[in-house]
């Protein structure tokens, strides 16, 4: 219960509320709050404390607000700083959040001229072709698919259901040690929308990239993500 007679503003004990119920599991992410006049009646304090501790619990992130839908508690968002070198489950542990993964298709293909040339292969050579669906706390997250060379074939032969920084370290005692990526906006596929859970033509992000790693600091792999932008933070 708030204490109108407390040295603390009304609008921060509503505050400290509502986070606790947000830990504590009575409002769960996307889960949607009272109005911010029922949020008031139910607190007998005003419909403007009850605003002001929405707002800046939106501005700390706790929750959302959607335009003509009300304040939703925010689903955790997946961050991924990419001045440092980190795999998908590393960042997903740092983030507070658990990785998840499904084989969606491995292989062997020949890819594009684009490819082989971030690999260093030569045009018609075979590659390792390896396709996951990331998740982030049980909820898809990201279409990631690898290109390696044949040196690497014995991926084949993994589950591939975590990290594959740790796959490559424990089985090749190879770690990545810089990349480069390339950023930009696409619109979801009706394939693609229904793997991610949104809808067709939703924008997505797109990572290209090559890694580097290994004895010779050469190409390990080349990588493509799709990525659900409105759950993700990226650090550049």
């Amino acid at each position: 219960m708030l204490k109108s007679k407390a040295i603390t503003p009304l609008y921060e004990q509503l505050m400290e509320q509502l986070k606790k119920q947000i830990a504590s599991g009575v409002y769960k992410p996307g889960d949607q709050l009272p109005s911010e006049i029922e949020m008031a009646k139910q607190n007998n304090v005003s419909v403007i404390t009850a605003r002001k501790a929405m707002n800046e619990l939106a501005a700390l992130g706790f929750v959302e607000k959607k335009q003509g839908k009300g304040t939703f508690v925010a689903v955790p968002k997946y961050w991924r700083d990419y001045t440092q070198i980190l795999g998908f489950s590393e960042a997903c542990r740092l983030s507070g959040l658990k990785a998840g993964s499904r084989l969606l298709d491995h292989k062997l293909v020949v890819p594009n001229a684009k490819i082989l040339e971030s690999l260093e292969l030569p045009e018609g050579s075979q590659t390792v072709y390896i396709s996951r669906l990331r998740f982030v706390n049980g909820e898809p997250m990201a279409i990631e698919i690898n290109y390696f060379s044949l040196k690497y074939a014995f991926l084949l032969n993994e589950t591939l259901e975590d990290s594959l920084f740790q796959v490559l370290r424990d089985k090749a005692n190879v770690t990545i040690t810089k990349s480069k990526k390339q950023i930009e906006i696409c619109r979801a596929t009706a394939k693609e929308a229904k793997l991610l859970n949104v809808s067709r033509n939703y924008p997505l992000l797109l990572v290209r990239s090559t890694a580097y790693g290994g004895a010779d600091g050469g190409p390990v792999y080349a990588c493509s993500q799709l990525i659900n932008g409105e759950r993700f933070t990226l650090y550049v």
